[in-house]
Parts: C-alpha cells; structure tokens; sequence
C-alpha cells in the first residue's frame, strides 16, 4: 500500500484533528484554525488511490454475519398485524393459512435470512404436484410476495431480491381472464344436482343438504350460508326471514326474506331443532376453518358437480354460480335492479346507497324473494327430520369436540408427566 507523506505539516496542529482514512473519520477541535488546519493537511494528503481504500462494507458484514435473523413465525405474526390495518378479516385469514402451509411444508424452524427462491420453488413444486390449479396456487404465492416485500421495506429481510419474484404462473392478463364472473348453473344442472335421491345420499350432512338449497333459493354466499344462527332465522310483521351480521361487504349486512320453496321444503322444522337442542349455530357440527364454516361444503359442492360432470373449463362454476342464478332469476321475473341487490347482497351503486336504506325492510320484499324458481322436486326433497337426533347430540358440536379433544390432550400429559415423575 502507498503511503502518502506529510510535509510541512505543523506536528502540533495534528494533535488537535483527527484523520482516519480506514474508517473515514475527520474531527476538528470546533474552532476555525484547527478547521482549516485540517483542511490543509487533506489537500496534502491528496485523493487516495481506489487499491488502498479498504472495503467500506468489511465492517457491516461481519456485524452483519454476527447477527441472527427473525424465525419465520414471527416474523409473519408481525406481517399479520400490518395486514390488519389494511385488509378484511377474510382477507387476513386467507394469508395466514397460506403463511402456515408454507411454513408446514418447506420453512418450518427457518430464519427469515435462510428462506431463498429455492424455498418457494419447492412450495411451489408441491402444490403443482397436487394438482392445485394456477389460480389458487397464484393466490398463495402472492400472499408469500406481500409477506417478504413487508420484511424487506422494515429492514427484516436481508437478501437483495424478493424470493417469490418471478415464480407466478399466470401473467396479470391471464389471471383478469381466470377471474370473470362465475357463470350460473343451466336449469338441466340444476335438475341434476337436486335429483332427490343421489342428492340425499350424496349431500348426507345438515349444511351439505340445506347449503346448496340456500344457494340455489337465496343467492347467499357459501360463507353466509354456512354460518346461520337460529337467532338470525326471524318473523317479523308474517315474514320469515334470515339475518345476515356479517359479510364480505357492507351491502352484503342485510335481510333475507324466507322464499316459499324452502318454506315447502321444510327450513324452519330443521331450525325448530336447532334452536330445540340449544345448538350455537344451524350447522353447529363443522369447526372454524381459514376464518369460515364452508370448507367441508365447499368439497361436498365440488365432488358434487364431478359426479354429474358439471365442470366449466374456465373454472366459472362453483357454488358460487348459485348467486348468479338467483340474480339472473330475479332480472329475468321483472325485479327492479335494486330489490334484486337487497336480497342478495350486492353494491347496487353510491348514486342510489343513500336512497336504498328503506328497502330491505319492504314487506313485499318476500314476494321477489318468491319470483325464483328451479326444476327442482320440492315435495321428494321435503325434510323429514333426518338431523333432528344428530344435531341434538352435544358431542357431534365442533366446539365441544374440540373441547374434548384439547381436554383429553391435558390428560396425557398428566399422565405421561406423572409416570415420569415430573410436574405436569
């Protein structure tokens, strides 16, 4: 290395500056000699060579190495609490459950440092290998970007690039063209679906029986349907109706008057046992899942539509086409835009939000709700109490399965602590 050299510099005057080329400090005592005086001894010194500079990162890379990065738990449960000032409750759920199957599958124990593209190609590689469609694998791993753009703008994540960068399967054209509204079900599916006895044997369980039937009648959501309580089942003024507190949307809060078909069909019998054997909710047997009551429905739907070959290659048919036809149904019996919006929940527009408040309550309102009709054989699908004695028994209640289970779990390990001698 070069050493510069110094001439004529006043010895004295040294003492009272400092000069640090290593670590790039230049101090003066504060007054204006000792300023200039360094000064001086700069111009002197000269510009330094670019081979005798030392490298400006040595230092923050061992600090860095020296450091261990956050555990991939945590560091999501702070990503969750941004993400709940910013999303819906739905919204939020749908992204831990994401975080945590990557986590399950490829990251379980990892610092946030250690977690590569190589990480998320793996993930990746097994949702593929289940045959999980590009959308819903899309959606998973978008979740995964928010979550290490979130680490990297707090200074939390070190690696220059974000690791999911590069790894989605549709381009932003494809997933607008994967995301155009559910098509409705033909009058022919619907027969099908309802065919009395496979639907019976098929659709076994009270909310894989009555779900689809709210659907179909309503326009519910899959959300809403499956997370009734007898106390929203109401009467009011003749008509039967169900309260909805909660749903995706603000217009989606709202009353649903009780259509003669599933009056035929027997709903309130099913809700009179509900409401007999004191159970929280009308489909009291499925547990809290991603924030809902509707997966084991949903799974139920969808086997539902392969058995009978009702599939969209598009992926526009779900439970969701429900919705649709009821809309449709609506349109096509002469309701006025805004009566139809009310019964299933949609924005009917800001122009007419301020004008609307007054209609969800209209008596008459019961009579749209009764303007849908479908090939379906009401008397063959009465119900006939066949869930009277399973919702009546306690034990089949999620939430005292689980309690059961969380208890039973208490127990072995009293015991297993009790065996070896250590305090439980």
């Amino acid at each position: 290395m070069r050493v510069p050299a110094f001439p004529d510099i006043d010895a004295d005057a040294i003492r009272k500056y400092e000069i640090d080329i290593g670590r790039g400090i230049y101090k003066t005592d504060g007054t204006a000699a000792d300023h200039a005086a360094m000064m001086q001894a700069l111009e002197r010194i000269g510009p330094i060579d670019p081979e005798d500079r030392p490298p400006r990162s040595a230092t923050a890379t061992a600090r860095g190495a020296a450091l261990k990065s956050l555990p991939i738990g945590e560091a999501v449960k702070l990503w969750l609490e941004e993400c709940k000032g910013k999303n819906a409750p739905r919204t939020v759920d749908a992204k831990r459950y994401h975080a945590e199957d990557f986590i399950e599958r490829t990251a379980k124990g990892a610092e946030v440092d250690h977690i590569g593209k190589p990480s998320v190609v793996a993930y990746k590689a097994a949702l593929q290998r289940e045959g999980q469609t590009a959308k819903t694998i899309d959606n998973k791993l978008m979740s995964l970007f928010d979550l290490f753009k979130y680490l990297s703008n707090h200074g939390l994540y070190s690696p220059p690039a974000n690791p999911v960068a590069g790894l989605f399967m549709l381009t932003k054209r494809e997933r607008k063209k994967k995301s155009q509204p559910y098509d409705a079900f033909t009058p022919d599916e619907i027969a099908r679906i309802f065919e009395p006895t496979s639907y019976r044997a098929a659709m076994s369980a009270p909310d894989t029986y009555w779900g689809p039937l709210l659907g179909a009648y309503t326009g519910m959501r899959i959300s809403e349907a499956t997370a009734i309580k007898a106390e929203d089942v109401k009467h009011v003024n003749g008509v039967h109706f169900i309260h909805i507190p909660k749903s995706k949307t603000s217009a989606g809060v709202r009353d649903v008057p009780i259509c003669d078909a599933l009056l035929s069909l027997g709903f309130l019998d099913y809700v009179a046992e509900v409401r007999a054997a004191g159970a929280p909710r009308l489909f009291a047997h499925r547990l809290i899942i991603n924030g809902g009551y509707s997966k084991e429905l949903s799974a139920a739907m969808l086997a539902r539509r392969r058995a009978l070959n009702i599939e969209d290659l598009n992926d526009r048919k779900s439970f969701h086409s429900f919705r649709v036809g009821v809309s449709t149904a609506l349109a096509n019996a002469g309701a006025n835009t805004m009566q139809a919006m009310r019964i299933v929940g949609h924005n009917v527009g800001d122009s007419v939000e301020v004008h609307a408040g007054y209609v969800r309550d209209l008596p008459d309102l019961k009579k749209i709700a009764d303007l849908v009709r479908h090939p379906i054989d009401l008397a063959a699908l009465k119900y006939a109490g066949q869930f009277g004695a399973f919702i009546a028994n306690r034990e089949n209640w999620a939430e005292v399965k689980a309690e059961a289970k969380a208890a039973d779990l208490d127990r072995r390990r009293a015991n297993r602590a009790r065996l070896s001698g250590a305090k439980p």
